[in-house]
């Protein structure tokens, strides 16, 4: 087997792994990610103390926060003596969950909105779109804080869940306007022939062709909810203390921000990594998820390695 059979053989996702290799923007993107997901899932190992545990060694004599480099306090400590370091630890779980979970809950919804739409067409197809219309026209922000402010003790699950339905507005009209394009290749009009139905459809030959917008999307859209969980949580909408979150670490450090600033600088770099992690990635997925990209259309032809 020559070696263009070899790279024919390896397929679409063979050739964005290697587009994603080449790009060492996009590599240092996905490394921030996996430490925020190193930090998030091992956290109860690697912090030094819990979150919420109060010491008195880690304050002062005169009452005040210790600050970074203390003994025992590598990132010093908070006003009630907390370890910091163990706290953004355990505020990294936190918003990575409302990341994933909000754009699981969107994709999810996004692709099921507007792929059926696309391939039912008509005044139904019309109806659903301005659905999703309706959906993103409310400021998520504005949004999340109306609904939540009616609950008692908001969570995660129901954090994600109103950044989620609103950023399913987007994802389905992203999909609808695919599979309006799609519906009418040979490929779809045969299996609608042979009595394949809409369900059908678009789990078997839509999903694959959508799928690489609907990953750049989520990965994207994973940096505005890790930043809009932090400003929930910062105005005491989102998680409750003494829950650790990155947002309610901000707030509870404002008032330090003179004597004590890493209580607001530390919580507040850890959502511009984390941030900065998910766009980069993003971005590169963006172009090694490109069919188009002219330079693997290129190396896949000569059989480049």
């Amino acid at each position: 087997m020559s070696s263009q059979d070899i790279q024919k053989d390896r397929g679409y996702w063979y050739e964005a792994w290697r587009e994603i290799r080449s790009d060492h923007i996009a590599m240092f993107g996905l490394a921030l990610v996996v430490l925020l997901i190193v930090l998030a899932v091992f956290a109860p190992l690697l912090a030094p103390a819990s979150p919420t545990m109060q010491s008195v060694d880690g304050l002062s004599d005169m009452g005040d926060p210790l600050p970074p480099g203390s003994p025992g306090f590598i990132l010093g400590s908070d006003g009630l003596g907390r370890d910091v370091l163990s706290r953004v630890m355990y505020g990294a779980s936190i918003s990575l969950a409302v990341g994933v979970l909000a754009n699981l809950i969107a994709a999810v919804l996004g692709t099921a909105l507007g792929g059926m739409a696309g391939l039912i067409g008509g005044r139904l197809a019309s109806w659903l779109m301005r659905v999703a219309d309706v959906i993103v026209s409310f400021p998520v922000l504005l949004l999340a804080m109306a609904i939540l402010s009616v609950l008692a003790s908001p969570g995660v699950i129901a954090i994600a869940a109103v950044i989620g339905v609103n950023f399913s507005g987007y994802i389905a009209r992203l999909v609808f306007g695919q599979v309006t394009l799609l519906r009418e290749r040979e490929f779809i009009v045969a299996v609608k022939a042979v009595g394949g139905g809409n369900l059908y459809i678009l789990l078997r030959h839509i999903l694959p062709h959508v799928l690489p917008s609907v990953i750049v999307f989520t990965t994207l859209g994973a940096a505005t909810a890790i930043q809009l969980e932090a400003a929930l949580s910062y105005v005491g909408l989102g998680i409750r203390p003494p829950t650790a979150s990155w947002g309610n670490m901000i707030s509870d450090g404002q008032a330090y921000l003179f004597t004590s600033p890493w209580l607001v600088l530390v919580p507040g770099a850890a959502i511009f990594i984390s941030m900065i992690g998910f766009s980069l990635l993003g971005d590169g997925l963006r172009d090694a998820l490109d069919p188009t990209l002219e330079r693997r259309s290129i190396r896949t032809v000569m059989g480049m390695r």
